[in-house]
C-alpha cells in the first residue's frame, strides 16, 4: 500500500510539473492503464473520468476533451503502442531511449516504443518528441509519416526513416537518433509517381547512422538547412547526396564517407569536419581527421553519449558560429543534441525513502529531478 501511495505522490508530482509549464493540458498516456472510455479510466494509474489516463495515443487523439495545443505525455512501458493515426494539432512527448545507458535520464529506465506514428489531416503544426520508433519485422514499421505541413520530429530514436507524402512545407527534422539497425534512407517519399518533394526541410543537430541521400529517386529535392549533424555510415560508399541553402558545422565520422552536395559543386558547405581527405577540400574551415578516435569521447561512452567530442582534441575546432561542430554543438544550448532524446520538461530520476516504522505518521520521499533545455 505504501509503495502505492509513493508511485501515486511521485506521479502527482511529475503532472504539476509538466502543467505549470504550459496553459494547454498535459495528458498521461500510459498503455498499462485499465482506461475502456466507460467504466474505468485508468484509475489504476490515478486517472479519473475528467482527468483519465488514456491506454494508447489514439483513444486520447479521438477524446472530446483532448483539443488542438495539447500535450500528450507518452510514459514508459514494458510493451510497445499501438500504431496511432494523429488529427488534431498536438504536442507528443515520450520518456526518450537508452534510458538504461545514461545517467539521471529516468527513474525506471523504461522508454515508450512504437512502430508506426502517422500525421495526418487535421494535425498540422504537431510535434513529437522522446519516442523510440522501433520494427518488429515489417518493413512498414520503425516509420513516422507525415502528410501534412509543419511537423516537428525532434529527440526521437528512429529505426529506419521518416516518409513524406507530397507538397509538404516546413518539416522540422531536430536533434533525431537515425539508428543503423535497418541500411535504409534517413529520409523517403510515399511511392507515389507524382510525388513533389517537401519545400523547407530543415535537419539540423541529428546523429544519423544512415545514408542521407535526396536526389533522384529518393525526392528530387532541396534541404534547407543541414547543419551541425554528425553522419557515421555506411562505409566507403555515397552516404550524403542534396542540395542544401547551408551545410556546416557537420562531422562526417564513418571511415572514407562519400559525400555529393549541391551537385558536387560544394556551395554553401564550409567548417565541417570529415574523415576523407578528398571530401569537400578547399572549402572554408574544412578540417579532415585521419583518425576520428582521436575527435570523440574515450570514457563514459554510450550510443548516442559516444559522439560526444574530446574538449582537448586538437581536431576540435569551432564552427561558423564560434561553437562546437557535431550534434551536440551550436550556440543555443536548446538547440543541441540531448542524451537519450529527452524532452524539455522536469525529469524525476531518483526516488528514494527509508521506509517507515511504527512512530511514524508518513512517508518521508526524497526526490532528484532536473529540467532539460
Amino acid at each position: 500500500m505504501k509503495t502505492k501511495q509513493l508511485l501515486l505522490r511521485v506521479v502527482l508530482c511529475t503532472t504539476l510539473l509538466l502543467t505549470s509549464f504550459t496553459y494547454a493540458k498535459t495528458w498521461r498516456v500510459n498503455n498499462q492503464s485499465n482506461f475502456d472510455g466507460a467504466s474505468t479510466f485508468g484509475d489504476n494509474f490515478g486517472g479519473t473520468p475528467s482527468y483519465p489516463v488514456f491506454k494508447e495515443i489514439e483513444q486520447a487523439v479521438t477524446y472530446p476533451n483532448v483539443v488542438a495545443g495539447d500535450t500528450l505525455h507518452v510514459e514508459g512501458s514494458i510493451a510497445v503502442y499501438a500504431n496511432a493515426d494523429i488529427t488534431k494539432q498536438l504536442v507528443i512527448i515520450g520518456p526518450g531511449y537508452f534510458l538504461t545507458e545514461n545517467p539521471n535520464v529516468s527513474n525506471n529506465t523504461l522508454d515508450a516504443k512504437i512502430e508506426r506514428i502517422y500525421f495526418k489531416s487535421g494535425s498540422e503544426n504537431s510535434q513529437i518528441i522522446g519516442m523510440n520508433v522501433i520494427t518488429q519485422g515489417s518493413s512498414f514499421s520503425g516509420k513516422i509519416y507525415v502528410n501534412v505541413n509543419g511537423i516537428t520530429i525532434k529527440r526521437c530514436r528512429i529505426a529506419r526513416n521518416i516518409e513524406f507524402a507530397r507538397e509538404l512545407v516546413d518539416v522540422y527534422i531536430l536533434q533525431n537518433f537515425f539508428s543503423n539497425n535497418y541500411n535504409t534512407n534517413a529520409l523517403n517519399i510515399d511511392g507515389s509517381s507524382f510525388f513533389v518533394p517537401p519545400q523547407e526541410i530543415v535537419f539540423n543537430n541529428n546523429i544519423c547512422q544512415k545514408r542521407l541521400i535526396w536526389s533522384g529517386n529518393w525526392g528530387m529535392g532541396t534541404i534547407t538547412e543541414c547543419n551541425n549533424n554528425v553522419f557515421d555510415g555506411p562505409v566507403n560508399e555515397l552516404s550524403l547526396e542534396f542540395n542544401t541553402g547551408s551545410f556546416q558545422n557537420n562531422i562526417l565520422k564513418a571511415a572514407g564517407i562519400v559525400a555529393n552536395i549541391n551537385s558536387g559543386t560544394n556551395n554553401n558547405v564550409q567548417y565541417n569536419t570529415v574523415s576523407n581527405a578528398t571530401v569537400f577540400e578547399g572549402t572554408l574551415g574544412n578540417v579532415y581527421v585521419p583518425n576520428m578516435v582521436n575527435l570523440f569521447i574515450d570514457e563514459g561512452r554510450t550510443t548516442d553519449g559516444a559522439y560526444q567530442l574530446k574538449a582537448s582534441s586538437t581536431y576540435n575546432e569551432t564552427g561558423s558560429d564560434g561553437a562546437e561542430r557535431g550534434a551536440f554543438g551550436g550556440v543555443a544550448v536548446s538547440n543541441r543534441y540531448n542524451l537519450s532524446g529527452l524532452g524539455a520538461i522536469p525529469v524525476i530520476y531518483r526516488v528514494a525513502t527509508p521506509g517507515v516504522s511504527e512512530a511514524d505518521t508518513g512517508l518521508s520521499v526524497t526526490l532528484k529531478a532536473r529540467t532539460n533545455n
